[in-house]
């Protein structure tokens, strides 16, 4: 009975980590920092120059691809060039950040210009930044398998929203399409 017991506590502690939530990225109330990606594609294409200095106080969204499909990286990066057209007069900026690891950094960079290009993203900025950055670590990025993408909606360098592993789908869009509508109000 005691040898059942202790089995059953200790299957029940190893998973604990399996159903805790995943998390990755600020949260609501934090601040958002500088860094400077490498732009590949977008109003800030060429440059290294640091998203949120550049808008400043703008409503804005990152979104941290750390290896997800890019046919769901491709919806949720449509959605946010709809948005930036719909809310111009808000000056609503998004921008889709490619972790790269050494190995794949050069294919990345190409990649990913070519993904904004053949997915027509004429607004919204596409830039590549080493999984290894400061930066990663500053927006608390979690790099692990599990998260494919980590959402983050601030403004006047305050987080207001986060979202993980977003799908690309009718009801992820509409989520994501709720948080950029309170952004701008």
């Amino acid at each position: 009975m005691k040898k059942t017991l202790i089995l059953s506590i200790a299957a029940a502690v190893m998973a604990l980590p399996a159903l805790a939530a995943l998390t990755s990225g600020l949260k609501p109330g934090s601040q958002v920092t500088p860094f400077h990606p490498t732009h590949v594609s977008g109003p800030l294409a060429g440059s290294d120059k640091c998203f949120p200095c550049t808008y400043q106080n703008r409503p804005q969204i990152q979104v941290w691809v750390n290896g997800d499909d890019m046919a769901n990286v491709t919806a949720i990066a449509k959605s946010l060039d709809r948005a930036m057209s719909r809310y111009t007069g808000q000056e609503f900026k998004a921008m889709i950040v490619v972790l790269s690891n050494p190995s794949n950094d050069a294919m990345l960079r190409t990649s990913a210009a070519k993904f904004a290009k053949d997915g027509q993203l004429s607004r919204i900025a596409v830039a590549v930044l080493p999984s290894t950055h400061e930066a990663v670590k500053a927006y608390q990025i979690n790099t692990s398998a599990d998260i494919k993408n980590t959402v983050i909606a601030y403004e006047g360098w305050k987080v207001v929203a986060n979202m993980v592993n977003l799908k690309g789908n009718e009801k992820g869009i509409a989520s994501l399409d709720t948080a950029i509508a309170e952004l701008v109000k």
